[in-house]
């Protein structure tokens, strides 16, 4: 006897990584915002630059490479190459710089949406900000023709505050 289950509305909608992963492969064009040196809780403008990211397949190891390039305050040209991968289950994560070699181990504390609505994942750490203790936080919000990528930090006994944010749209 052959049993088939449907899954609810609610589990078909949930994220799963290889559709995380192809939602984000493509590239991406749009701008980094940036909280300006010294800003204390958001207290001026974010500082915009153009910015173009090329996202693929890692070809060494599981994950996603991702290429960013834009000019910084200084009008100065940057390229930066990081390294995303979830595990299986979308509750952790790892961003790792590859000029630096430095990891950052990510818990996945929220998700929602995935398949027909749009994806949000919200990673939490412990790092550093300004050279203090602080608890980072990464969400990641993806539709089908749009990223936004925001990075916010708390340090103790302190509300999460901007650091930097790219909002980009596909390219291709």
């Amino acid at each position: 006897m052959a049993g088939c289950m449907r899954l609810s509305s609610r589990q078909a909608d949930q994220p799963d990584r290889d559709r995380v992963y192809s939602g984000l492969i493509g590239r991406w064009r749009g701008t980094l915002e940036v909280q300006p040196a010294g800003a204390a809780g958001g207290a001026a403008e974010p500082d915009e630059v153009p910015t173009e990211v090329m996202v693929r397949p890692a070809p060494d190891r599981d994950g996603l490479s991702l290429q960013f390039r834009y000019r910084d305050v200084f009008g100065r040209g940057v390229t930066n190459e990081r390294h995303l991968h979830f595990n299986k289950t979308l509750t952790l994560a790892e961003w790792e710089t590859v000029e630096h070699g430095r990891r950052d181990a990510y818990e996945v504390v929220s998700q929602s949406g995935g398949g027909t609505v749009p994806l949000r994942l919200v990673l939490e750490a412990d790092g550093t900000a300004d050279a203090r203790p602080a608890r980072i936080r990464e969400t990641i919000e993806v539709t089908p023709g749009a990223v936004e990528v925001t990075q916010e930090a708390r340090k103790p006994g302190e509300s999460f505050t901007f650091r930097h944010r790219y909002r980009l749209r596909r390219a291709e």
